[in-house]
């Protein structure tokens, strides 16, 4: 193969495939007119600033010093997205400025007087490639691809030579040590494997390893794509499902690479992966948040777009333009297809969705308003495999685009530690970090397993062993959670969400011994409480109030507001820094006892609303006009009138 660009634009049309003469006519109006004119200015302001450099970079107004010059994956990606980005405009508007611009950034990436390491220093120990070389290498070869046209044949030369230094035989050498991310399928996979996956289809016969390297990340692709759900459940946590960007853009590129021949993306797994994103993104543009994850961060699902052109899906078409349409990201703004038409997933999807396998996550929503639906409750009956937390039958809540029963995701940094022996000395890992049952504050179950080793998670996690979507009434669902906890003779939760904004959560122990009992409670903020087991969040638009209960009560019942805080030596990054101290709150309800039936009501609404609160009891609540009863019949629990199935 000759010809340049060949990744995810080509200089001649086949098969379908888009042409820089189709980029071109497409930035020319509409939203993408306004998306190539903020990656334009993004490209005019790296030409004026120069190259970026691992003293430090400029990232959300706050420079960061990055101690021993480590390279973290903000860095990287900062200066790879760059690097793209400023290819790209020269590709379409052929201003040598760019160019110089992004060759000057690939001479700084290739001096090892300026940049000492293409690795994280945190990560050498599994040899002198890592993501942060995969993440580097990709972004080199792909910006060569596209300036390709326009160089040299020494300008050519000195990059093939710089790539090859500095990624591609750091890559091989510990290819030779047969590390464990190429058994382990998760993202160090997709960003090592497969980003020397793309070197070798942009270097093609210009490296004698380029075959190789496109052969076993093919090879090792496939396999990866085997770990996702029959329902696209991602394997890590949701936080690090971003990474499912990572498998798109290596079959996005392979789409191109075989001039149009191959679109895996319109295949299995990528449509239900896509859903899967969907349904664990939050309004007005968060993820989920579940396990190891930045509840806050903006999401980072622009691969949508991919897919969507791949599939023609135009609910995937809406998610992205919804949320994504503003991208500077180069790889999504080059792959989407803007004459697609958006379609609303409102009455065409249902809004409530239970998954088996992983995470086994369950969404329910009282509409897909992707600004400011009313509420949405969700949480999880399993443990994932990669980044996973204590967080086995965990339910948070969402009102009017905030948070507000909340997951504490993970800390500032990641300490040395945090997955390894000390992991649960972090709140944000263990049980007490999360809104579950804790018995004596032991650990939930959790496998000890050495990178590359295969585990059964289902030893781990919880099961559904019912659930209902009763439409516009709400949802419920059941789960047994009894195999998360050892030494535990049954626990179990059950949730029911009636629309738009009722919640009830009740969970039901046997404990097998007298132990310390405790239901915790995270909150977005602050809480009003009182002894009685009344609180109170109410944030900028959207408030809940809440009540847990004792449902006969072996002993008596302590309620208190407390916070989270990192004690010493667990309060450092894994460059020593201080973790930041959110001193974030729960409100917690405990007993001594053997056995214990805890019920929690919620209630959801506009914080500019006069507050309306639960009311009643026992076996039958009121809120306004809305009614909650707890009855059993025939072996079927009814829950707020959804009748759940025998166990």
């Amino acid at each position: 193969m000759t010809e340049h660009p060949r990744l995810f634009i080509k200089s001649h049309a086949a098969n379908g495939l888009k042409t820089v003469a189709d980029f071109r006519r497409s930035v020319s109006a509409g939203w993408m007119k306004s998306a190539w004119q903020r990656m334009h200015a993004e490209a005019d302001q790296a030409v004026n600033r120069g190259p970026v450099l691992p003293e430090g970079v400029n990232l959300s107004g706050q420079r960061k010093i990055l101690p021993m010059m480590n390279l973290g994956a903000p860095l990287c990606n900062e200066v790879g997205q760059q690097l793209v980005r400023l290819a790209l405009v020269h590709l379409i508007n052929g201003q040598t400025k760019y160019k110089v611009a992004a060759l000057a950034q690939m001479e700084a990436l290739f001096d090892p007087m300026r940049w000492p390491e293409w690795t994280d220093l945190v990560h050498d120990r599994f040899g002198r490639a890592t993501l942060r070389t995969g993440m580097l290498a990709q972004d080199v070869a792909v910006a060569y691809d596209w300036l390709y046209q326009s160089l040299s044949v020494a300008e050519r030369a000195s990059i093939v030579e710089g790539l090859n230094r500095r990624g591609i035989q750091p890559y091989l050498e510990t290819l030779a040590q047969d590390p464990w991310w190429t058994h382990d399928l998760n993202n160090w996979m997709t960003v090592i494997v497969g980003g020397f996956g793309i070197v070798g289809m942009v270097l093609g016969d210009e490296h004698p390893a380029s075959e190789r390297m496109v052969a076993l990340a093919l090879e090792k692709m496939e396999l990866y794509l085997q770990t996702y759900g029959q329902e696209g459940e991602f394997n890590e946590s949701v936080g690090y499902g971003s990474a499912n960007r990572l498998a798109v853009n290596f079959y996005q590129a392979h789409r191109y690479w075989s001039n149009g021949t191959k679109n895996r993306l319109s295949e299995a797994p990528f449509p239900q992966m896509c859903e899967w994103g969907v349904r664990v993104s939050l309004p007005p543009g968060r993820d989920a948040g579940l396990g190891d994850a930045k509840p806050e961060r903006a999401l980072r699902t622009g691969y949508m777009g991919s897919v969507a052109a791949a599939t023609g899906d135009g609910v995937l078409q809406d998610y992205f333009q919804q949320y994504h349409a503003d991208t500077v990201d180069p790889y999504q703004v080059v792959s989407c297809r803007p004459g697609l038409a958006a379609v609303s997933p409102e009455g065409r999807w249902p809004r409530f969705k239970a998954y088996a396998e992983h995470g086994k996550i369950v969404v329910s929503r009282s509409d897909w308003d992707p600004r400011r639906a009313a509420c949405i409750v969700y949480g999880k009956a399993g443990r994932e495999k990669h980044h996973a937390h204590s967080d086995v039958g965990q339910v948070c809540i969402d009102g009017y685009g905030e948070r507000l029963i909340v997951d504490l995701g993970s800390p500032s940094a990641y300490p040395a530690d945090y997955f390894d022996e000390g992991r649960h000395a972090y709140y944000n890992a263990s049980v007490i970090g999360h809104n579950v049952l804790t018995f004596d504050l032991a650990e939930q179950a959790f496998p000890v397993r050495q990178r590359g080793e295969e585990v059964d998670m289902e030893l781990y996690c919880g099961r559904f062993l019912s659930y209902r979507d009763a439409g516009d009434l709400g949802a419920a669902w059941r789960m047994d959670l009894t195999r998360a906890y050892p030494g535990t003779e049954r626990v179990r939760r059950t949730v029911w969400h009636g629309l738009p904004g009722y919640v009830a959560v009740l969970d039901e122990a046997e404990a097998g011994r007298r132990c310390d009992i405790a239901l915790r409670w995270h909150l977005a903020e602050a809480s009003e409480w009182s002894a009685d087991g009344r609180f109170a969040v109410r944030r900028k638009e959207g408030a809940v109030s809440g009540w847990v209960m004792a449902l006969d009560p072996e002993a008596p019942v302590k309620i208190r507001l407390g916070t989270h805080s990192y004690a010493t030596p667990y309060d450092r990054s894994s460059t020593g820094e201080p973790l930041e101290q959110r001193r974030e709150p729960y409100i917690e309800a405990v007993m001594q006892a053997e056995r214990c039936r805890w019920l929690t009501l919620f209630h959801v609404q506009p914080a500019r609303e006069k507050r309306v609160t639960w009311e009643g009891g026992p076996g039958r609540w009121l809120c306004g006009e809305a009614s909650f009863e707890l009855t059993a019949a025939g072996g079927s629990m009814v829950i707020g009138g959804c009748q759940l199935t025998p166990d």
